[in-house]
């Protein structure tokens, strides 16, 4: 294995790397915008240095992590951003697969482990923004599974699929099965929308690496479900539930 760190926004030393590479998996992405890093940048000027340099150096083929929700009218400027970057891996030439996941959970993530951080220590946990809106969390082995295989299967080019888990939840039922699986007390507080925004931002001015963000709370606003069969069938993913998976985080989490 070789680690190579390049930057596809200024992608110097990116031809090289790619030589000899059979097949690209393109997941470079950013949820929200600091200095030097804009979603246009990161989003679509990137994937147009992949796609060049994939050209240029023989690449077979390049699997695409987009995500649930991509529309050119979307009012997310994250998910205008990856709808326009489908847009180029489409029109590369080259053989793709686009999956659009929804939240993606794992040990170790951002939003599952600070939500089982929350309920450990504190005795309320804070529900932001919309908490009716609807995910389909999908863990993060059958999201790896999809990709390496797409990799090798020529019956998923220029295909489409749609990843998420087997279950559709509200961020609150989220919660609920943490506080099963940690056996607190932790009470749910729901956050007027109106308060949502400006205590977000207030923690964004705060810390350097947030714990939500802004833009965090829109794309959960805006919600991800899908029908999961085509991808679950054509890959053959475990599907693992949510609750099934919370065990695995343990220490990761404390």
């Amino acid at each position: 294995v070789r680690n190579v760190h390049i930057d596809l926004v200024r992608p110097d030393g990116l031809l090289e790397a790619l030589a000899g590479v059979g097949g690209v998996v393109h997941a470079a992405g950013i949820l929200r915008e600091q200095r030097g890093q804009d979603l246009e940048r990161a989003h679509v000027g990137a994937t147009s240095n992949l796609v060049e340099a994939c050209r240029r150096a023989g690449v077979g083929k390049i699997v695409h992590l987009s995500t649930l929700g991509v529309h050119a009218k979307a009012p997310e400027a994250y998910l205008r951003s990856k709808w326009e970057a489908e847009r180029i891996i489409e029109s590369c030439g080259l053989s793709y697969t686009i999956f659009r996941p929804s939240l993606v959970f794992g040990a170790g993530d951002r939003v599952v482990s600070q939500l089982l951080t929350v309920c450990r220590y504190s005795p309320v946990i804070p529900l932001l923004g919309d908490t009716d809106a609807r995910v389909q969390p999908i863990w993060v082995g059958d999201v790896a599974t999809a990709v390496l295989r797409a990799l090798k299967d020529r019956s998923t080019d220029s295909a489409i699929y749609e990843l998420g888990g087997p279950e559709s939840l509200t961020i609150a039922d989220v919660v609920d099965a943490i506080k099963r699986e940690t056996k607190r007390p932790a009470v749910p507080v729901k956050v007027p929308r109106f308060l949502s925004g400006p205590l977000v931002r207030l923690v964004e001015q705060l810390f350097d690496r947030p714990p939500v963000t802004e833009d965090q709370l829109a794309l959960l606003a805006a919600g991800g479900t899908c029908d999961p069969n085509p991808a679950a069938v054509t890959f053959g993913l475990r599907m693992r539930a949510l609750a099934d998976v919370l065990p695995e985080y343990g220490s990761a989490a404390r």
